[in-house]
């Protein structure tokens, strides 16, 4: 697979907390303190957060997280345009569901975003690329995030280079085996940790053996991977079930320098928040640290708060 390749450019600028933030159309992020001195990112808003738009899916995946079903409902995207507003000109927001490319606002929704100055991005079931391909090219998405679950469907997979070089293959932990990651050469990719919740709970208990095996090969393959992947990254949940820090022979320094930090962990010294991230429930309008959080740590908001007051929210509970 060949892409063109262009110098990237600027596409956002601003300044959060105590550094400053530049994004480039290829995906990169620079983080720099405005005091040389720091040694840690604080924020007064999120650079990104994840927004969760459906519970509508016909995937029937069995370790499906989120427990979304045909019978799931749509969020009243309306109801978020107070906060929407309140984002900052370069905040990036990641597109989920469910299946968020059937939701009947999307279109106005991106829309929304993109004349905000908003950067989002959409994550699609594999099983639903074909169907729907033409809408996703369409509404042309920074970034988009395919969760793969049949690396032997080569259409699929040539869809997906069509798609650009802004895709990135996501796979989960325990679920896909070695063959899976064989064709994922040369392409950008994501691994996420296994989430024990709702029907990822029940699939984990029937399956636990297999999962556990598949995770700790792919410790053993990380290497292997890390070599031929164009990019490789881990959400902290991965981070944790793999330890790629150990399997990849890296430097505390080395790892320090990419690590971007934990979801829980909140505050500095000085009661600063430390996270930049945080997870939107549109559909039970419902805040939290992540879409793992424990359902006692998840916070009823109306749509009306400022995105700032929302991420200081979502810390509630953990102490400073």
């Amino acid at each position: 697979m060949t892409w063109k390749r262009t110098s990237p450019s600027i596409i956002a600028k601003y300044d959060n907390g105590n550094h400053r933030v530049t994004l480039f159309s290829d995906g990169t992020k620079i983080k720099e303190t405005i005091n040389p001195d720091d040694d840690h990112f604080t924020y007064e808003f999120p650079e990104s957060f994840d927004l969760k738009i459906t519970d509508y899916c016909d995937a029937g995946c069995a370790y499906c997280h989120e427990n979304s079903t045909k019978n799931g409902k749509h969020a009243n995207i309306y109801a978020l345009r107070d906060m929407l507003d309140s984002c900052k000109p370069g905040t990036e927001i990641a597109i989920g569901g469910g299946n968020a490319l059937e939701h009947p606002s999307l279109f106005a929704l991106v829309g929304k975003m993109k004349s905000n100055g908003l950067i989002p991005s959409i994550t699609v079931n594999q099983k639903h690329l074909q169907k729907y391909f033409q809408l996703i090219k369409t509404l042309d998405f920074a970034g988009i995030g395919v969760s793969l679950t049949d690396s032997s469907n080569k259409k699929d997979m040539r869809l997906i280079d069509e798609l650009g070089s802004n895709v990135v293959i996501h796979t989960i932990a325990g679920v896909l085996t070695p063959k899976d990651y064989s064709v994922l050469r040369d392409r950008k990719v994501l691994i996420l940790g296994y989430k024990d919740i709702r029907r990822g709970h029940d699939n984990l208990s029937k399956h636990t053996a297999e999962i556990q095996a598949n995770i700790e090969q792919l410790k053993k393959d990380l290497p292997m991977i890390a070599k031929n992947a164009r990019a490789l990254s881990f959400d902290c949940l991965a981070l944790k079930q793999l330890n790629p820090k150990e399997c990849l022979g890296m430097t505390d320094e080395e790892f320090a320098n990419i690590y971007q930090g934990d979801d829980y962990e909140m505050f500095d010294k000085d009661g600063n928040l430390t996270v930049g991230t945080m997870f939107i429930d549109a559909v039970k309008m419902e805040i939290a640290r992540s879409s793992t959080a424990p359902m006692d740590k998840r916070y009823k908001f109306t749509g009306s708060e400022k995105i700032s007051e929302l991420l200081a929210k979502s810390c509630e509970g953990y102490g400073k």
